[in-house]
C-alpha cells in the first residue's frame, strides 16, 4: 500500500479517535522517510508502534529526529560564564536517560541504536533561548520548538503527508493523552502547501536557522555510547521493540496483595514494606487501578524527601507509560506550568495528571494554594512517609485529598509520638506489611552475615557523653523542659558514639584480616572520612568519596565504575539515608552507627539490594561500648544507657542475618557482665 490508499481523516481527536491503530502504525508501515519535530521524546514511542515502526525499519526506512532537552539553571549560568559547553551538558542529560538498569528501556534504546549504526535514523537536540539569550531553564518560551510538534512522512510513490498539533513523540501521547493533530496530504487539492510548510519549518530548525532556538546534533560521546551497544542483526532490532512486554510490569503476589488491600481500606493507608521490595511500582499499580476505574479526571501528588527522587520516580512511571511534571526549588520554575495543568485538568481538557515534587514544596503555601484549586479527585502519595511528620512538612498534608498512600519501610518516627500521629490521622492504619525476613525468605533481597566489633570510648569520649546524660536529666526533669535544648544535646551525645575516635583503628584492622577489597561500602561520619580514606591509600585501595558533594552525575557515573570494580571502595557519608542505592555492594563496614531504628534498617536495606552476581552480603557493624572499669566498680546510669541502646541495635540487625548467634554471644556477655 501507499500512503494515498490509507483511508486518513484531515484531523484526529484522541478523544474520539483510536490515533495510535487508526493512524501513527498504517502510515510508519507504510512509510520509507519520516521526519519529526517534538518537543519530548521517548524511546517507549517505539513500543506503542512497534508494529509499524518494525516495517518501517523492515523496508530500510530512514527518520530525523529533533527533539528537545531542558537545561537546568545551574547548567545554563556554567555556560555563560565559560565553565562548560552546551554540548557537555547536553551529553549529560541524555546520558542520565539512557543509562538504566531497566531492561525494557535498554531494549527500546537498543532498537534506536541499530537505528543510529545503520545510518537510518539522525537526531538533533534543540535548546531554546529565553529573551536574555541564555538557555530556557524554566517556563517554555511560547516561540520555542516545545510548541513547533510536526512529522511528515513519505512513502516510495513520491506521496506524501504531514500532521501538526499538540502532540509529542512519547508513548504516553499516542496512547493515553488528550491530543488533536491535522493531517494535510500533498495529492489533495489545497492541502499541499501546507505539507510543504511543514517540510520548510522541519529544515530550517534542522539546519539551525531558528532565531529563538539552537540545534545541536547529537553529541558524538552519546552516538557512539549508543553503537557500542547496538543490536547486530535488523532482525534483532525489530525483537526489541516487538517482544512482549507485559510481563516485565508484572507485579509480584504480594504486592498486588497491597493494592488490593489499599483499595478494601477505602483508598486510604501505609505500605509498611522493606527497603528494596518495590514500594514506588506498588503505589504505581494503585494509580493505574485509579486510571482505569475513573471515567473522570484525577490529579495525583507524589512527594518525596529528595530531588533525585523525583528523577527516579519520574523514570519509573514512564515505564508504565505515565507522563508526569516536576516541581521542586523556586516556584518560579513550576507555578505558571502547574497551574496550567489544574486549568485543563478543571475544564476537563486533561484527564489525568501526575506531579512528583518533594517535601519542602508539598508544604509550601504556594503548592498547597495551587493544589486548593483543583476541582478534579485527588491522590497523594508521600515516599518515605516518616519524614513528613513534623509540624512543618505535614501542614501539606491537605483534607482536600481525596486518596491517601504513605510509603515507608519504617514508619513510625523515631522519639516522635506526636509527628507518628500526624502521620496515621491523615494516612489511617498500616494496610499491608512486608519485612526484611520475609524479603530474604522469598529472595526479593541478599541474605547476609553480620559481624559485630567491639570499640571502646576514650577516656575523654565517656567523660563528654556523661556530661551531656546529666544536662539533659536535669533538663528533662524540669517542670517546663525546653524539648529543643534536650534535642540538641542528645544530637551531641550521640555524635560521640557515631565518631568514638577508636573505631578508626578497629577499621584498618578489619581491612587487613578480611581482606577486604572488592565491592565494599564504608559509612563514615563527617570526622571519619578524612582518616578512613588516608588508610585506604596507605593500602593501595582504588577508592572515592562518595558525599553529599558530589553531583547527581557524578554519583551515577561512581555507582556505574564500583558495580563494574574500577573502584574498590567507596566512602560514603549521608548517601545511604537520602534513598540512594548500591545494591553492588557486596561489603559494607559501618563506622557511623545510628541509633535511630529508621536511619541503620534503611542503610541496611539499601545495601541488600539484589545485583548480578552477588548471593551474599556480609556487614562488619561496630559496636561501642563505655570504657572498662575495675571489677568492684558501678556503671553510670548513661554508662548503661550506652551498652543498652548499642545491644538493642545490635539484636535488631542480627534477628535477619544468617549467623545470628554471632551476636547474641556478645549480646548476652555484655548485658550479664554488666548486670542489665
Amino acid at each position: 500500500m501507499t500512503l494515498k490508499d490509507l483511508n486518513l481523516k484531515e484531523t484526529y481527536d484522541s478523544d474520539e479517535d483510536d490515533i495510535l491503530n487508526d493512524f501513527y502504525i498504517p502510515v510508519l508501515s507504510n512509510s520509507i522517510r519520516y521526519d519529526r519535530l517534538a518537543g519530548y521524546f521517548s524511546s517507549t514511542a517505539l513500543a506503542s508502534s512497534a508494529k509499524g515502526m518494525a516495517k518501517f525499519i523492515e523496508k530500510n526506512g530512514k527518520m530525523r529526529l529533533i527533539t528537545c532537552v531542558q537545561i537546568s539553571e545551574q547548567d545554563s549560568q556554567a555556560i555563560k560564564m565559560g565553565l562548560t559547553n552546551p554540548e557537555e551538558v547536553i551529553s549529560k542529560i541524555i546520558m542520565a536517560k539512557l543509562d538504566t538498569s531497566d531492561q525494557l528501556q535498554k531494549d527500546h534504546v537498543a532498537a534506536l541504536a541499530w537505528m543510529i549504526a545503520e545510518k537510518n535514523l539522525e537526531i538533533k537536540i534543540a535548546v531554546p533561548f529565553a529573551d536574555d539569550k541564555g538557555f530556557v531553564t524554566g517556563e517554555l518560551d511560547k516561540n520555542s520548538i516545545y510548541h513547533q510538534k510536526i512529522g511528515i512522512l513519505y512513502d516510495d510513490n513520491n506521496d506524501v503527508i504531514s500532521f501538526s498539533g499538540s502532540i509529542n513523540e512519547t508513548r504516553k501521547a499516542w496512547t493515553g493523552n488528550i491530543e488533536e493533530f491535522k493531517v494535510f496530504c500533498n495529492w489533495k487539492a489545497g492541502q499541499d502547501v501546507y505539507g510543504s510548510n511543514d517540510a520548510k519549518k522541519f529544515e530550517k530548525f534542522w539546519h539551525d536557522r531558528s532565531k529563538n532556538t539552537k540545534v545541536f546534533d547529537l553529541p558524538t560521546a552519546i552516538k557512539n555510547h549508543l553503537i557500542t551497544n547496538a543490536p547486530k542483526s535488523v532482525t534483532e532490532a525489530i525483537s526489541k521493540i516487538t517482544d512482549e512486554t507485559a510481563d516485565r510490569l508484572e507485579l509480584r503476589d504480594y504486592q498486588h496483595d497491597a493494592v488490593n488491600k489499599w483499595f478494601e481500606n477505602d483508598r486510604r493507608g501505609i505500605f509498611e514494606m522493606a527497603t528494596g521490595t518495590g514500594k514506588t511500582w506498588t503505589a504505581i499499580k494503585c494509580i493505574k487501578r485509579i486510571f482505569e476505574s475513573d471515567s473522570t479526571g484525577n490529579l495525583v501528588i507524589i512527594a518525596c524527601p529528595y530531588k533525585h527522587l523525583i528523577i527516579q520516580w519520574q523514570q519509573e512511571l514512564e515505564k508504565w507509560d505515565m507522563d508526569s511534571e516536576s516541581a521542586y526549588g523556586s516556584s518560579a520554575s513550576w507555578q505558571n506550568r502547574l497551574g496550567n495543568c489544574m486549568l485543563q485538568l478543571n475544564d476537563d481538557v486533561l484527564k489525568n495528571q501526575v506531579i512528583v515534587t518533594t517535601h519542602d514544596t508539598f508544604s509550601s503555601v504556594k503548592f498547597m494554594k495551587m493544589i486548593k484549586t483543583c476541582k478534579v479527585r485527588s491522590f497523594v502519595i508521600v515516599d518515605e512517609v516518616h519524614k513528613i511528620g513534623s509540624e512543618k512538612i505535614s501542614s501539606g498534608l491537605l483534607d482536600t485529598y481525596n486518596y491517601r498512600l504513605g510509603l515507608s519501610a519504617t514508619p513510625e518516627r523515631y522519639l516522635d509520638h506526636l509527628g507518628t500521629k500526624r502521620i496515621s490521622d491523615f494516612f489511617g492504619e498500616i494496610v499491608f506489611k512486608f519485612g526484611l525476613d520475609e524479603s530474604i525468605r522469598q529472595g526479593y533481597l541478599t541474605p547476609y552475615s553480620l559481624f559485630p566489633h567491639i570499640v571502646y570510648m576514650t577516656d575523654d569520649e565517656a567523660d563528654k557523653y556523661h556530661a551531656y546524660s546529666k544536662r539533659i536529666a536535669i533538663e528533662a526533669s524540669k517542670k517546663h523542659s525546653d524539648q529543643e535544648l534536650i534535642k540538641n544535646l542528645s544530637i551531641y551525645r550521640s555524635n560521640i558514639v557515631k565518631g568514638a575516635e577508636n573505631k578508626i583503628d578497629e577499621f584498618q584492622e578489619i581491612l587487613k584480616k578480611n581482606n577486604v577489597q572488592d565491592h565494599c561500602l564504608v559509612y563514615c561520619a563527617p570526622g571519619q572520612l578524612e582518616d578512613a580514606a588516608s588508610i585506604l591509600h596507605n593500602m593501595g585501595s582504588i577508592f572515592h568519596r562518595f558525599t553529599f558533594k558530589e553531583s547527581m552525575q557524578d554519583r551515577e557515573k561512581l555507582l556505574e565504575e564500583f558495580a563494574r570494580g574500577d573502584k574498590d571502595v567507596l566512602l560514603a557519608m549521608k548517601c545511604l539515608d537520602e534513598g540512594v542505592d548500591v545494591p553492588s555492594t557486596k561489603t559494607a563496614i559501618i563506622l557511623a552507627s545510628s541509633r535511630n531504628p529508621i536511619e541503620f534498617i534503611q542503610r541496611r536495606g539499601r545495601i541488600l539490594r539484589p545485583y548480578a552476581g552477588k548471593d551474599h552480603a556480609i556487614i562488619h557493624d561496630l559496636i561501642v561500648l563505655p570504657k572498662t572499669l575495675p571489677i568492684n566498680e558501678i556503671y553510670t546510669e548513661s554508662e548503661k544507657t550506652i551498652i543498652r541502646k548499642e545491644m538493642d541495635r545490635l539484636r535488631e540487625f542480627a534477628n535477619s542475618s544468617d549467623n545470628p548467634d554471632c551476636s547474641e554471644e556478645i549480646i548476652s556477655t555484655f548485658m550479664n557482665k554488666y548486670n542489665l
